[in-house]
């Protein structure tokens, strides 16, 4: 069951400084994402892009800001349970399949243990966790939904990356969040895979969970993302409306390169190509 506040934004990051290794990772980043606000966060290798992720998961804490303003809210609160909080927002990220992979014990779990572990906001499961029926009921629709049904007594260890990944979307989503953030969705996937993970993240936002997906690849974004946060450096370049933020100017600043930006015939943006005006 969905805690949705109409009038309460999902995201708001005010001017958010935050280091890593005494290195200044974000600089005085700002943005928005309101419910249902499907959004691509989208910038360069180095941008901030992951530092974004760890801001949200509280694996990263900002500087405080001069005024005491919260410099992040989630929900309009600047001050969460992580487990808590972990339910409400469904993350699929690079490093969480290989982290999930490495403490499954090497993936000797199947594919229903590993979307079980979402109830429990871990990345396995422990002799602790109380594993109920109607646990193990939600987590075989939730597969069913991402046309995996099949995986269930799969050991997550002898999937393909396009089945894993669609295990890790399936845990993100048992715990019926609000916001599903996904993280370079497509990397490693073949043409046939791509296109298909693509369709199930469009479903999801058809279907009324906001989709933030966080990448460098233009292709990703799909047809459903209404907003665009353009980032460099740690900064913000550029923010709002897609059909005024991504625009083969802006992408040129952000990415340092003259760049033109096409679309193919459903609405997918594709590759950037250079622009040789």
């Amino acid at each position: 069951m969905k805690h949705r506040d109409e009038q309460v934004p999902i995201l708001e990051f005010n001017n958010v400084i935050a280091y890593r290794n005494d290195t200044k990772v974000m600089d005085q980043f700002s943005m928005r994402i309101d419910q249902l606000q499907h959004t691509a966060i989208l910038g360069p290798n180095g941008a901030g892009k992951s530092t974004f992720i760890q801001l949200l998961t509280h694996q990263l804490h900002p500087l405080a800001t001069d005024d005491d303003t919260p410099p992040i809210r989630v929900f309009g609160k600047d001050h969460w349970v992580v487990s808590e909080l972990r339910k409400r927002i469904g993350i699929v990220s690079p490093e969480m399949e290989y982290e999930i992979l490495h403490n499954l014990k090497h993936g000797r779990t199947n594919g229903r243990g590993v979307v079980i572990t979402g109830f429990f906001s871990s990345m396995q499961l422990f002799a602790h966790h109380s594993i109920t029926d109607e646990m193990k009921r939600k987590a075989d629709r939730t597969l069913e939904m991402m046309d995996a049904g099949y995986l269930a007594d799969r050991m997550f260890n002898r999937m393909s990356t396009g089945e894993a990944r669609r295990v890790l979307i399936a845990r993100a989503l048992v715990t019926d969040p609000d916001v599903l953030v996904l993280d370079e969705p497509t990397t490693a996937l073949d043409p046939v895979a791509r296109e298909k993970c693509l369709q199930w993240i469009r479903n999801i936002a058809q279907q009324g969970t906001s989709v933030i997906i966080v990448t460098h690849h233009i292709e990703e974004i799909i047809p459903e993302i209404n907003n665009i946060v353009l980032l460099r450096d740690g900064k913000t370049i550029a923010s709002g409306p897609k059909d005024k933020v991504l625009t083969s100017k802006k992408l040129s600043t952000v990415y340092g390169h003259p760049l033109r930006l096409k679309e193919n015939n459903n609405g997918h943006y594709i590759e950037l190509n250079q622009d040789a005006s």
